[in-house]
């Protein structure tokens, strides 16, 4: 736990909130299909798919930004 007392205020925020996202991602993973796929049959569940696939991406994409600052 050393090093997380010595990480930058920005790169704990970070790391918060890439893992916010990739928990908020998680139920509509869960409740539908995994990957969105474009078709008109399809109802607005698809919303929330894209939403989830988009909120998994924001969410690695800031883990790395925060781990990329402190060389971990």
């Amino acid at each position: 736990m050393e090093w997380f007392k010595k990480m930058k205020k920005r790169s704990k925020y970070l790391m918060y909130t890439g893992i916010v996202f990739l928990i908020i991602s998680i139920p509509t993973f869960l409740d539908y299909d995994m990957f969105p796929r474009i078709n008109a049959n399809d109802g607005p569940h698809q919303i929330g798919s894209w939403v989830s696939f988009f909120f998994t991406f924001v969410g690695f994409i800031l883990l790395i930004l925060a781990f990329g600052e402190e060389d971990l």
